[in-house]
Parts: structure tokens; C-alpha cells; sequence
């Protein structure tokens, strides 16, 4: 019998997660499940080509290279990307200090392990309260840490203090309240009432080089009258090609039916403004990131041009892209396998040891 490195608990959790969160309810997962993607098996990892069955009948690209979701989250992610520091970089409380050239939504207080800031300065509850209360703009308040899907994530309209009191002590640690992002005209008419981001990628390889990762950049919106961007919000995402051109089809999760964005926005050769200029920001800021080989990138931009940062993403889900695009890092998938191969096995069973049962970490990243 076959030594694979990925043991069957990675194997079958792999498959529930595909199951849970990826899988169409109408998807006849036992056509190829006992079938093992001949790629993958050579570089000694047991994949099921129900996963490549799924993506290639909603895209069209058969390949053997699909990545399972347990290669996914339990090994290449770990290879590529410093686990045990991970958490204390996504707090988006520090973006301006990671990020200081890159434009983002203007930050009116910050409330750090329970304690506020103003412009790096401590400042009381109830002065926190009085800034807000004033601040003549658009608000909206989020959480910082631990969080997916636009959870958390709302428009502050009653400024009253006593009601930002008791919204203050609802959120209580790790939030922020900034200026609502503006984007740019063209990318908001596909959904005026939410904020339309790119998810993008960029990977540092082994020769110290950086890439954007073509052909999985993507283009999300929301649903109608929607403040997020997310399709378990109603909205849905398409492909965005190398000169910023959005394609029509709409892809949504747990489908397998590809739908129109002319047909559902009456928007059509849309050209994301400035696109190339998003990309080189992106690869610049990556730089900054020195524990982190791979990120995922939520970006906008704005109404001036400038690309304005969302979030980023360390253990950014793959389900989108291959379901979309094919086999995520295309031509550098042999060396993000092999570097899996020989660095991550340890690292893996270390980290699902650190975090309980493993999924209970990766399920709160997206």
C-alpha cells in the first residue's frame, strides 16, 4: 500500500471541508472519488480527481493538478507561509504602519486589545466616543481580528454617543471605525450600494522574485443593495483578464451554473481603471511582508486612481479560483508542491496540534 504524506485524516477532512463550503448540492461526487489525480500521487500526496471532476465541469479545464483542499490548507499554505506569526499580521490595526505608501480608507479610531488609539496616540472610551460622534463623513466599523466574509462589517449611522457606547461595548476588543471607502465610478456601477474589490495574488518564489498570479485575479461585488462584496451575500465574481478586461460570466460558490454580468447588471466591457498600477502597488507591498511567500490581496480603486487596500489574506481560499481560472498557481505549482513536499509535513502536524482538531483555524480564514 501507497505511503502518502498527507495522512487519511488530512484526506477525509479535506473532503468534508470540499463538501461544506465548495461543493454543488447537485455535484455527483462519487463519479471519480475513489480515483487518485496521477500528478499529485507522484509527488506522494493522495488527491481524489473528485475535486478536478467538480472545477472542469463548471470551467471547462480538465487537468489532474486541481489542489485538494487538505494539501491545500494543512501543507502548502504552511510551506509558503509562516504560520506561528500569522495571526498578529492580520490585524488590520497595523495596515498603516505596514503599509504607510499605500492608500487606505481613513481610520478615525482604532481600538487595539482594548484600548483606543487616534493618529498612534491612546485616547479614552469616552473621548473615542466624542471623535466618532463628530467625524463629518461616512463611517463604517469592523472588526480586526479572526474575521471572513464581511462578519462584523457595518455602516455606522446612529452617531448618538449613548448608542456608540453600547456598540463600542458590543464589539469590546480588536475593531475599527474608518471613513466608508470611495471607489472608482467604473468598478461601482456593476453594484452601486457595495464596495466591488479585486482579489488578487502575488507569490515570492524561491529565487527571491516576485509574481502576480494570472489568470486568477478576480472581480467580486455584492447583491443587490448589499454593503459587501461576498457572494454568500447575494453577489458573485468574475474573472478579470492581464489588461484589466472583466468577464461576462458569473461564478458563484456551492453551483454549478455560471450566470451573465451584462444579463444581471446591464454592465458590460467593463476595464478595471488603472489596473496595472493595482498589480505593481501590490508586488511592491509584498516586499514588506518577509515571513509571507503568498498573499491574497482585497483592492479597490479609488476615485482619484489611487489603488486603495482593503484587507490582506494569508491562508486565502483556492475554491474560487480553480473553480474559475483551472489549478491554482499554474506554472508554479511544481515548486509550491515541492517545497510542500519537503517542508511542510512537520509544520502541518505541528500547527493542527497548536490549534485542536486543525480546522477549527483554517475554517476562520478566508
Amino acid at each position: 500500500m501507497a505511503q502518502f504524506i498527507n495522512t487519511n485524516k488530512e484526506y477525509y477532512w479535506g473532503d468534508w471541508y470540499f463538501k461544506e463550503h465548495v461543493m454543488a448540492d447537485n455535484f455527483n461526487y462519487k463519479a471519480h472519488k475513489k480515483e487518485l489525480s496521477p500528478y499529485y500521487e507522484q509527488h506522494g500526496f493522495k488527491v481524489s480527481m473528485m475535486f478536478a471532476d467538480f472545477f472542469s465541469q463548471i470551467n471547462g479545464i480538465h487537468s489532474d493538478r486541481y489542489l485538494s483542499m487538505d494539501v491545500y490548507y494543512f501543507f502548502v499554505v504552511p510551506a509558503l507561509n509562516r504560520y506561528d506569526f500569522i495571526n498578529a499580521y492580520l490585524d488590520k490595526n497595523i495596515y498603516t504602519e505596514l503599509f504607510p505608501n499605500v492608500k487606505q480608507p481613513a481610520t478615525i479610531v482604532k481600538n487595539i486589545h482594548g484600548h483606543f488609539y487616534r493618529d498612534g496616540n491612546e485616547i479614552t472610551f469616552d473621548e473615542a466616543v466624542d471623535i466618532v460622534s463628530h467625524a463629518d463623513m461616512e463611517l463604517m466599523i469592523k472588526p480586526t481580528v479572526e474575521t471572513c466574509n464581511g462578519d462584523g462589517v457595518e455602516q455606522l449611522d446612529d452617531r448618538d454617543p449613548s448608542h456608540l457606547k453600547a456598540l463600542f461595548d458590543h464589539y469590546n476588543l480588536n475593531f475599527i471605525v474608518q471613513e466608508k471607502a470611495k471607489q472608482h465610478p467604473e468598478i461601482q456601477r456593476v453594484n452601486p450600494t457595495s464596495l466591488n474589490s479585486m482579489r488578487l495574488y502575488t507569490y515570492r518564489k524561491l529565487d527571491g522574485t516576485y509574481a502576480f498570479l494570472y489568470p486568477y485575479a478576480m472581480l467580486r461585488f455584492g447583491g443587490k443593495g448589499a454593503i459587501k462584496d461576498n457572494t454568500s451575500k447575494g453577489g458573485g465574481t468574475c474573472l478579470i483578464d492581464e489588461n484589466g478586461l472583466v468577464d461576462d460570466k458569473v461564478y458563484r460558490f456551492k453551483s454549478l451554473e455560471v450566470s451573465s454580468l451584462k444579463r444581471e447588471t446591464g454592465v458590460e466591457n467593463l476595464v478595471i481603471p488603472y489596473y496595472q498600477k493595482v498589480i505593481d502597488t501590490l508586488l511592491n507591498a509584498h516586499k514588506r511582508l518577509p515571513y509571507f511567500d503568498y498573499v491574497g490581496w482585497d483592492v479597490t480603486v479609488a476615485p482619484d486612481g489611487e489603488p486603495l487596500l482593503i484587507e490582506f489574506n494569508l491562508v486565502p481560499g483556492i475554491e474560487g479560483p480553480q473553480i474559475m481560472a483551472g489549478p491554482m498557481f499554474g506554472p508554479y505549482l511544481d515548486e509550491v508542491v515541492d517545497r510542500a513536499r519537503q517542508v511542510v509535513c512537520e509544520k502541518a502536524q505541528a500547527n493542527k496540534k497548536t490549534f485542536g482538531k486543525g480546522s477549527a483555524f483554517y475554517l476562520h480564514m478566508q
